[in-house]
């Protein structure tokens, strides 16, 4: 007797394990959901912070957005494009390349990348830069 309520226990809680990892995979889902929507207003807020000139703040709204997705190469660009205004080169160029390595078609963010090359005079890297832009923006 005492083995059949084992097996009918065990049964039991196989089947309410099942049920709450379903359950654990659909609050999972529900926590991705969240997260994916901060990083978009984030990113929001960057773009709109940066159209008001304001750059520490839209610097710090696009690190906000890539601590969430990290792999998001418009985010970068964008990060690396404020921070060349900003002053802060090294860390733009890293960003910059960041997004293209990311993202190697993206038209955009090679352009980003080839005017901040020009600025800095690597000329040669610049205009490499623009013809990838020019190949992957058709």
């Amino acid at each position: 007797m005492k083995r059949w309520m084992v097996v009918v226990l065990v049964i039991i809680g196989l089947a309410l394990g099942a049920g709450i990892q379903g359950f654990a995979d659909e609050g999972a889902d529900k926590v991705r959901a969240a997260n994916l929507r901060a990083a978009q207003d984030y990113y929001k807020s960057g773009l709109i912070l940066a159209g008001e000139g304001r750059e520490a703040d839209a610097i710090r709204a696009f690190r906000q957005a890539l601590g969430i997705r990290p792999d998001w190469a418009e985010a970068r660009s964008l990060l690396g494009s404020i921070l060349f205004k900003a002053g802060n080169y090294a860390e733009a160029e890293v960003e910059l390349r960041k997004a293209v390595t990311l993202k190697p078609d993206y038209a955009e963010g090679w352009n980003f990348l080839g005017e901040f090359l020009k600025a800095r005079g690597k000329d040669k890297e610049a205009q490499e830069a623009f013809k990838k832009a020019q190949q992957f923006s058709r």
